[in-house]
């Protein structure tokens, strides 16, 4: 995961579980700009697309030019990790498997812990802020 210039290493498994549950939360917006509606479709695509090693928000291409996109993404993502806070402490394998997180062969064998995802969201929100994210806590069942 990078934007301008900061990043941090992610197991597949938690960056496509966020990216799916960030692209649901950017589709509740009425009315997005054009550059959101891309950025969703692009979000869901890394999420559910089983890019094995190659996922990526792509946080530059969609955020770059102006600043309150950040901001826009930074909101949508306080409302993810809201979500995953009332889960706690996991997400139910089922739910978890409907997201399709990895692609049509990928699904998860035991609920999904959200202790690491909520690590996860942590370091994404930072780097959207601009500060320098620490390495969340990737223990997430496969």
């Amino acid at each position: 995961m990078d934007f301008d210039g900061r990043g941090f290493w992610s197991r597949d498994s938690l960056a496509e579980v966020w990216l799916y549950l960030l692209a649901e939360e950017a589709g509740r917006v009425v009315n997005p700009p054009a550059w959101l509606t891309n950025a969703r479709e692009d979000w869901k695509l890394q999420a559910t697309g089983g890019f094995i090693g190659c996922v990526s928000p792509g946080l530059d291409k969609h955020l770059a030019p102006a600043s309150d996109r950040a901001a826009v993404t930074l909101a949508l993502s306080e409302r993810v990790r809201h979500r995953l806070m009332q889960w706690r402490p996991a997400i139910p394998r089922a739910v978890a498997n409907s997201f399709g997180a990895g692609g049509e062969q990928a699904y998860f064998t035991t609920d999904l812990d959200t202790a690491p995802l909520l690590a996860f969201a942590d370091a994404f929100m930072r780097l959207l802020r601009g500060e320098s994210p620490e390495e969340p806590d990737i223990s997430l069942a496969k």
